[in-house]
This record gives C-alpha cells, sequence and structure tokens, in this order.
C-alpha cells in the first residue's frame, strides 16, 4: 500500500512538472514561428489564415524536442526536489529503493515513446512538407519576398534575378536581371535601384541606376545600352504560384523511405525511431541527474536540458556522419547508448 501510494505521489509531482515545461518549451519553440509572422508582415506577406496555419503547424511539428525536453526537465526536477528535501532517504529507512520512482517514470516514458512513433513516424513528414509548402506558396502573395541576398532567383518563369544587396524596403545594390521578351534574351545589369511590385497591373518593377542592358535576338546581332536611369516593369504569369516542390528525405513518407531502401533512407527511419524513443534516455539521465544535483532552480533546470538536448544533437549528426562512412545506419544509435551508460553511472555513483 506505501509503495502504492508513493507511486501516485511521484506520477502527481511528474505530472505537474511536465505540464509545466510543456508550456515552457511550447512558448520558446513557438518564437519561431513568430519571427516568420514578422517577416510575413514587413515584406507585405501576411495573410491572416495561411499565416495562422504556418503558426500552429510549426507548433506542432515541433513536438519532436518538445516532448523529450519535457520528459527530461520533469524527471531532473523532481529528482532534485525529492533528494533535497531527503525524500528518496526516507523511502531507504522504510526498506523503499531509493530508485523504484524511476520504473513509475519509464511508464509515463513508455507512453510517450508510443507517442512519438506515431508523430515521428506518420504525422511529421506530412507536417513539415505542409509547412514549408506553406511558406512558399505565401511569398508568391508578394513576389519581391522571393528576392534575396546573394541568391540567383529563377522561381518566376522567364525571368532569373539576382541581388547582391537588398534593404528592408527594398533598396537595391547591383543589380543583374535576365529575361525573355519576344523571342530575345536580354541581360540587364545596374549598379543600384529599388524594387516594388503592382498588384493591380500584376508586375514586378524596378527602377535601376547606373548600369545597361545587352539585347540579343534571333539573328544573334547583339545591342548594348547604357543607363543612368531605367524602369523595367515584368509582367507575372496570371494565377502563377510557383513550381510544384519535390519532397525532402526528412519530409518522405515512411513507405516511400522502406520502399527506396537506400542507405540515407535507412538512416532516416533510424533517426526517426531514434528520436522516438528518447524519453525513456531522459527519464533515466534526468533521474540520474537530479539525485546528484539537488537544487530546485527551474530556470537551471530549463538550461540543463535544453544544454544537454543540443549535445544529444551533436551526436546524432556524428553518428549519422559514422553510419554514412560505414555504410549501416547502426551508428544512427551511438548517442543513445552514449547517454544509456551516462544516466547508469548517474544513478550508481554514490
Amino acid at each position: 500500500m506505501t509503495a502504492k501510494i508513493k507511486s501516485r505521489y511521484v506520477g502527481r509531482e511528474f505530472v505537474i512538472n511536465f505540464l509545466f515545461s510543456m508550456i515552457v518549451f511550447g512558448f520558446i519553440f513557438s518564437l519561431q514561428a513568430v519571427f516568420q509572422i514578422i517577416e510575413f508582415l514587413v515584406k507585405g506577406t501576411f495573410y491572416p489564415m495561411l499565416v495562422v496555419g504556418i503558426f500552429l503547424i510549426s507548433l506542432i511539428s515541433a513536438f519532436v524536442y518538445i516532448v523529450p525536453l519535457t520528459f527530461l526537465y520533469a524527471s531532473t526536477a523532481l529528482f532534485s526536489r525529492m533528494a533535497g528535501d531527503r525524500e528518496l532517504l526516507v523511502l531507504s529507512s522504510t526498506g523503499i529503493s531509493p530508485y523504484k520512482p524511476v520504473s513509475t517514470l519509464m511508464t509515463f516514458a513508455f507512453f510517450g515513446v508510443i507517442f512519438l512513433l506515431a508523430f515521428n513516424l506518420f504525422m511529421l513528414p506530412e507536417l513539415s512538407y505542409k509547412n514549408r509548402d506553406m511558406i512558399y506558396r505565401i511569398r508568391f502573395r508578394n513576389p519581391l519576398s522571393l528576392l534575396q541576398e546573394k541568391n540567383i532567383v529563377s522561381d518566376i518563369p522567364g525571368i532569373t534575378v539576382y541581388v547582391e544587396k537588398i534593404s528592408p524596403d527594398y533598396e537595391l545594390g547591383n543589380v543583374s536581371i535576365t529575361y525573355r521578351e519576344d523571342g530575345r534574351t536580354n541581360f540587364l545589369k545596374a549598379e543600384s535601384g529599388s524594387a516594388g511590385y503592382d498588384a493591380a497591373g500584376n508586375n514586378l518593377v524596378f527602377n535601376l541606376n547606373k548600369g545597361f542592358i545587352i539585347i540579343s535576338d534571333s539573328v544573334r546581332t547583339i545591342s548594348r545600352l547604357n543607363f543612368e536611369k531605367y524602369r523595367f516593369a515584368f509582367p507575372v504569369s496570371a494565377g502563377f504560384k510557383g513550381v510544384h516542390m519535390r519532397s525532402r528525405l526528412s519530409e518522405m513518407r515512411l513507405g516511400a523511405l522502406l520502399s527506396n531502401g537506400g542507405l540515407n533512407e535507412r538512416i532516416e527511419v533510424q533517426k526517426r525511431i531514434v528520436f522516438s524513443v528518447i524519453p525513456l534516455i531522459f527519464v533515466l539521465l534526468g533521474a540520474g541527474i537530479g539525485i546528484k544535483l539537488r537544487q530546485q532552480s527551474r530556470m537551471l533546470h530549463i538550461g540543463l536540458g535544453g544544454g544537454i538536448t543540443l549535445l544529444f544533437l551533436q551526436f546524432m549528426i556524428l553518428g549519422e556522419t559514422l553510419s554514412l562512412k560505414a555504410g549501416t545506419p547502426v551508428f544512427q544509435w551511438f548517442p543513445v547508448v552514449l547517454f544509456v551508460i551516462t544516466g547508469g553511472i548517474f544513478l550508481k555513483m554514490k
């Protein structure tokens, strides 16, 4: 009976810490989506329903990191408090192993693993592609948002644009434009200028300074015209919404990965499984660290959880590199083995 009461008590304390950390980490990861919304506002591509959709999908996609982090924080905070208040010592004096609460938390972690397996293998690829596609499509509501510094932009049919410098109000520096007009290929170069979008006429408008335009016609004659100021308007195709995006490896469905059967595809499957079992590892590690830490500072636990997670991700990258070199995905489990051993050492330390 005492053990059951203690398990109920530990479970309640763990859930309280879990919910608190879920709110905190959910807020932290939502900031990325907020910054995207700010970018849409600045670039004039703010469309409420699309932006809300992007925000929600970005937040849900972050569950792959939020859920493991909450398990790490909750277990560390719980065992730090129990060790600091000598509750683990009291358990030992009553004949109950001070590590019995770990098995209680492992039950919670098991359900977390089941959720993440379904989420990472089936839901996350769809959400990742949908999020990237929505961001890509929303940019075409204002083609100016496609312009990027020191990048060749060729998403709009008939025109290719390169800009070395772009200010927030679309003042441009070192502009190169190649476009097709009446069967001719024209090249336009300018030292500076500005860009705008005429929504009524559906035109990209460039007001350029100090440059030249080279016109090459069908009979291979070339003409060059120097200018001090030049206004260039390029009509965007009506209804144009961009090219169809190809799925990245991380966005491929499980069936497609398994059917391809290549090394990269097998590594991707193992990565998704590894990310799913992290709650079990983090509960073990968090319990060991909490018992030795004996600090009840929430900020310390949050910072420690973030640091450990970043370290785990670095070892994931190392495991992926080793897997690619060895030609087998088995090294993707390297961080799992390392952190399990570390957690066991912390638990056994006197």
